[in-house]
C-alpha cells in the first residue's frame, strides 16, 4: 500500500518549513507499519495528523484513502480521491507506480494517482458506469504515448467486458411480475423446485406463486421424496392442486400422501406410480377424488377387478384411466361392487394390465364406452399365455377407437371385421388366433377399408403370416406412414417383399410410408434392404435390428444422402444386434448424417 519515497515528485511547497514536511513523512511512516499490522483506525489517525502537517501530499491522502477502502468507508475514502484530483489536475503531476494499490506485480506503468484510486473506490462501492467514466477520462488526459495507456486501457477493458455481461441483477426484483411468473411456468416442476434452492429469497418469491404449484410431478427425483415435502406443494397451491403425478416416496407414506391429495378438490389429474397392496383401502381413499379426469394406477397398485369396477362407477367424470395391476378377486367384497358401471358416456382412454396366470381382470364390454377412443388391454403372464379378446355376440362392433393397444390377446378370425374406421394406430403384441369353423389361425377379410389408419405395429406377434398381413396392407386402405413387422417369425423377407410388390394396384397409398422396422426377419440381408427402399422411396426411419446386414447397407443409404439423383434419403437407421456391421462402417455413415442407433 505505501508509497515509496523515491517514486514520489512532491509538489514544490515554499510556504511549508521544511521541518512539518518531515513531521508529515514519520507520520506517514507510522500509518503505512499500522496499515500492514492491521490497525486501520490507527493509521486513519496517523495519516489525518500528517495531512495537517502537509495537506498538500497526495500520497498520504491515497494512503488514507486505501485504509478507508478498508474498513469499507466508501464516502470518505471517495473525498480524499477527490482532492487528490484538485491538487494534481494535470497530467504531469503526482505519478506512483500502481503495483502498491492494485497488485499488478513488477509492473513498472505509472499513472495518475488520483483519478486511479477515485475510480477504484468507485468500483469497490458498487458504482461500475461512474468508474468506467473515470477511466475514460483519464485517457484523455493522458498523451497518446504515454507509458501507462496501455494498461489503463486493459482495466478500462476488463471493466467494460464485465459491464456488459450485465449487472447481475437479480431477475425477479426487475421483471413485472407478470413476466416472471409466465416465465417460470415454462419450467418443470423439477426446475422449479431446483431453483428455490438457490437462495432464501428466490424461496419465498416461488413459494408465494400459487399457479406455479398446481402441478406437482415428482417424476426424476433423485432420492426418496419425504411425504412433508409434498404437504409443502400442497400448502404453496393452497389446496388448489390440479395435476399430481405421484412417485418415487418412502413406501410406508403412501396413505399419508393420499390423504394429503384428498384435501385437494380442484385435483383433476392424478398419476400414482408407487406400490400399495390394499385394494380396499385404495377405493376408500380414491373415492372422494370425485372432480378426477385423469387417473393413473401404476404396476405396483394391486387392484381386484371388483375395485375397479367400483371407482370407475363412482369417479364418473373420468376421461383417462390406466389400471396397470388388476387381479381377479373370486371373494366377496361387500363395499364394493361386484361389476363394472353400465354407462361411462365421458370415458375416451381406458388401460388395464395384468401379470396374473388367470385374465380375468381384462373384460371390456363395449356398450359400457360409447365415446371411447383409445383402448389398451396388457396382459404380460409369467408364462407364455394369451387372453381371449372378444365382443358380446349380439353386438361385434367397437367403439369409435382412434388408438387399440392388445398385448397378449387371442384374437377372433372377425377380429379385423369389428375394427372401427376411426382407427389410426392400431399395436399387436404376442397373442394367437382362436379356432374358427373356417381353420386355426385364419384371419377373414371384412368390409371397411380403415381409411384413417396411420400406425400398424406387430411385435412378436405369431399369427401375422402371408395372408394376414396382407389383410391390413392390401385388402384395406390404410394410407399407413409406419409399419413395424417385428420379430414375427412367420414372415421373412420375400413374403414381405411380394406383398409391397403388389401396392402399385391394391394400395398404392402405401408408397408414402416413412417408418418401417423389421427386426429379427428371417433372410433380410442387404440385397432384400435394397429391394426395400425402391419399393418405398420415402422411407425416414428404418428398424433392421437383429438382421443379417452388413456395412454395404449403411454406406448405400449414406451415400445416398449425398446424391442428388438418389430418391432414397434415409434420415435413421436402427441396427441394434446386428453383428456383421463393422464400427467402421456406423463411423462412415454418421459422417455422412445418417443417424444410427446401435
Amino acid at each position: 500500500m505505501a508509497s515509496r519515497p523515491d517514486m514520489r515528485v512532491v509538489r514544490a511547497v515554499t510556504s511549508k518549513k521544511k521541518v512539518d514536511i518531515e513531521q508529515a513523512a514519520t507520520l506517514q511512516r507510522t500509518g503505512q507499519n499500522a496499515y500492514k499490522d492491521g490497525d486501520l483506525q490507527g493509521a486513519i489517525e496517523s495519516f489525518t495528523q500528517a495531512l495537517v502537517a502537509n495537506n498538500e501530499d497526495t500520497g498520504i491522502l491515497d494512503n488514507r484513502a486505501a485504509t478507508y477502502c478498508k474498513l469499507k468507508q466508501y464516502s470518505q475514502a471517495r473525498a480524499d480521491a477527490r482532492a487528490m484530483v484538485k491538487l494534481a489536475p494535470n497530467e504531469d503531476r503526482v505519478i506512483i507506480r500502481l503495483d502498491a494499490y492494485f497488485s499488478i506485480v513488477g509492473s513498472s506503468l505509472t499513472l495518475e494517482k488520483g483519478y486511479l484510486r477515485l475510480a477504484k473506490v468507485l468500483c469497490l462501492d458498487g458504482n461500475f458506469d461512474k468508474a468506467r467514466d473515470i477511466y475514460e477520462y483519464a485517457l484523455q488526459k493522458l498523451p497518446a504515448d504515454h507509458s501507462g495507456r496501455e494498461l489503463l486501457e486493459q482495466l478500462l477493458k476488463k471493466l467494460q467486458d464485465k459491464l456488459a455481461g450485465g449487472n447481475r441483477r437479480d431477475p425477479f426484483t426487475i421483471l413485472p411480475l407478470e413476466i416472471a411468473e409466465f416465465t417460470l411456468r415454462h419450467l418443470s416442476f423439477k426446475q422449479v423446485a431446483g431453483i428455490m434452492r438457490v437462495c432464501k429469497g428466490w424461496s419465498q418469491f416461488l413459494g408465494g406463486l400459487t399457479s406455479l404449484w398446481m402441478r406437482v410431478d415428482l417424476t426424476g427425483a433423485r432420492s426418496r421424496v419425504p411425504w412433508t415435502s409434498i404437504r409443502n406443494y400442497i400448502h404453496r397451491s393452497r389446496a388448489q392442486l390440479t395435476n399430481a403425478t405421484i412417485t418415487n416416496i418412502v413406501p410406508s407414506t403412501t396413505s399419508k400422501v393420499l390423504d394429503m391429495l384428498s384435501r385437494c378438490p380442484q385435483l383433476e389429474h392424478l398419476e400414482l406410480m408407487i406400490r400399495y397392496d390394499y385394494p380396499k383401502e385404495f377405493y376408500l381413499k380414491i373415492k372422494d377424488f370425485r372432480r378426477l379426469k385423469s387417473l393413473v394406477c401404476g404396476a405396483d397398485i394391486s387392484l381386484s377387478h371388483a375395485c375397479v369396477g367400483s371407482i370407475l362407477s363412482t369417479l364418473s367424470k373420468l376421461e383417462k384411466a390406466v389400471f396397470l395391476h388388476v387381479w381377479d378377486n373370486p371373494t366377496t367384497e361387500p363395499q364394493l361392487t361386484s361389476t363394472w358401471p353400465e354407462h361411462l358416456p365421458n370415458m375416451k382412454s381406458l388401460t388395464i394390465g395384468s401379470s396374473q396366470e388367470n385374465p380375468h381382470g381384462l373384460i371390456f364390454q363395449e356398450a359400457v364406452y360409447p365415446n371411447l377412443e383409445e383402448l389398451g388391454l396388457v396382459w404380460d403372464p409369467a408364462r407364455s399365455q394369451s387372453f381371449r379378446f372378444h365382443l358380446m355376440p349380439e353386438k361385434e362392433y367397437l367403439p369409435p377407437l382412434r388408438i387399440l393397444d392388445l398385448r397378449g390377446a387371442t384374437i377372433q378370425s372377425w377380429f379385423y371385421s369389428m375394427l372401427p374406421d376411426s382407427l389410426e394406430t392400431l399395436r399387436l403384441f404376442s397373442g394367437s388366433i382362436g379356432s374358427t369353423h373356417l381353420g386355426r389361425g385364419t384371419l377373414s377379410p371384412g368390409q371397411n377399408k380403415l381409411p384413417n389408419l396411420k400406425t400398424l405395429i406387430f411385435n412378436d406377434t405369431p399369427w401375422v403370416n402371408h395372408s394376414t398381413l396382407a389383410i391390413f396392407l392390401l385388402h384395406s386402405e390404410a394410407p399407413l406412414r409406419t409399419l413395424h413387422v417385428n420379430l414375427c417369425h412367420n414372415m421373412d423377407s420375400a413374403v414381405l417383399t411380394e406383398i409391397l410388390y403388389m401396392l402399385d394396384e391394391f394400395n398404392p397409398k402405401l408408397k408414402e410410408l416413412t417408418e418401417l422396422g423389421v427386426a429379427c426377419m428371417a433372410g433380410m440381408d442387404d440385397s432384400f434392404v435394397k429391394r426395400l427402399s425402391e419399393m418405398l422411396p420415402n422411407l425416414k426411419t428404418l428398424d433392421l435390428s437383429q438382421t443379417r446386414i452388413t456395412g454395404c447397407t449403411i454406406r448405400m443409404f449414406a451415400d445416398a444422402r449425398n446424391d442428388e439423383l438418389a430418391i432414397e434419403k434415409l434420415d435413421a437407421l436402427i441396427i441394434k444386434g446386428c453383428d456383421d456391421v463393422s464400427r467402421d462402417a456406423i463411423d462412415y455413415g454418421r459422417q455422412m448424417g445418417l443417424k444410427i442407433v446401435t
